[in-house]
């Protein structure tokens, strides 16, 4: 099978031929039609699990993907040959990636058949970037009617997350790039801040002088996010998917660390099939464009959701 991998941590991302696994108990096989692309597949070539979980070599990118099972181990009762499924391809030993025209993965994973109405392109950017912001906007808990500021909403998270936020009835202030935010308003952000602006929480404040009611920063590190939190009314909540977040008087402050939920994938997909949410596809790149969408989004240029054809 071709994969798009790396020989070693931090090593430029290559074409790879490698031989398909078959699934071993527990597991189920799948031929995948594309791979969503999303920024911790770089950071695992970074070497943020190193350590932490067992890792393989050659290490092949991606842990979203949607495709069809065409094999299934021993022992699984939930999945049969022919389900198209999606999902949370991520497992131990970390290197079993959807940058593949095949994967196995556990059955037991963040993984469900795909429901008519979603295609397959729409379902492999779903999962991770999707079940984040679902989670944090769940976690923040912000209350109907007030502000929510989005700090880098042009990305795969931010792009769910703010028509998300928007059906919930509350007033997203989306801060991005100028390129971002005709696209943002469109997706139901009330007010866009250039992100390039010399003080953006001032420009904020202005708007809201008593405070927003909830602050989701996709950028951080730790002083901006301090200074960011800074617009957050007394006893809401600021919070972080990039692992900034420190004890700040007076406000609730939290790192989102998602754990990847079939629950949280169905209410995605559902959204989706009804209607209520567009998947943000930005862009369809071919397997053999993988180095270069993974060099473009090191450098930011990636918007909303990206995804790689397997097929």
């Amino acid at each position: 099978m071709r994969a798009a991998a790396v020989r070693a941590f931090k090593a430029p991302v290559e074409l790879v031929d490698l031989p398909a696994r078959s699934p071993a108990n527990g597991e189920v096989g799948v031929q995948l039609e594309f791979a969503g692309v999303n920024p911790f597949d770089w950071k695992i070539v970074d070497g943020v699990l190193d350590g932490q979980r067992p890792h393989e070599f050659p290490l092949i990118l991606g842990v979203d993907g949607a495709g069809t099972i065409d094999a299934v181990g021993p022992s699984v009762t939930n999945f049969r040959v022919g389900d198209r499924v999606f999902g949370s391809f991520l497992h131990d030993p970390i290197g079993r990636g959807t940058y593949a025209e095949h994967v196995t993965v556990p059955a037991t994973n963040a993984l469900l058949r795909t429901p008519e109405g979603l295609r397959s392109d729409q379902a492999a950017a779903l999962p991770t970037a999707g079940m984040t912001a679902l989670d944090a906007l769940d976690t923040i808990g912000a209350d109907p009617g007030s502000a929510l500021v989005v700090v880098g909403a042009s990305g795969g998270i931010g792009s769910f997350l703010v028509p998300l936020a928007a059906s919930r009835g509350l007033e997203v202030v989306a801060v991005a790039r100028r390129p971002s935010h005709d696209r943002l308003l469109a997706l139901g952000a009330r007010r866009v801040i250039d992100a390039e602006a010399t003080d953006g929480p001032a420009l904020v404040r202005a708007q809201y002088p008593h405070g927003v009611g909830g602050l989701l920063d996709l950028v951080g590190p730790a002083e901006p996010f301090r200074r960011w939190a800074g617009v957050v009314r007394t006893g809401a909540t600021a919070a972080t998917t990039v692992y900034a977040a420190t004890p700040i008087p007076g406000i609730r402050t939290l790192n989102i660390n998602l754990q990847p939920r079939s629950a949280l994938l169905d209410r995605l997909a559902q959204e989706v099939v009804a209607g209520r949410l567009r998947v943000p596809l930005e862009r369809t790149a071919d397997l053999a464009d993988a180095p270069n969408v993974v060099l473009e989004g090191r450098a930011g240029r990636l918007s909303g959701k990206t995804v790689l054809r397997l097929t």
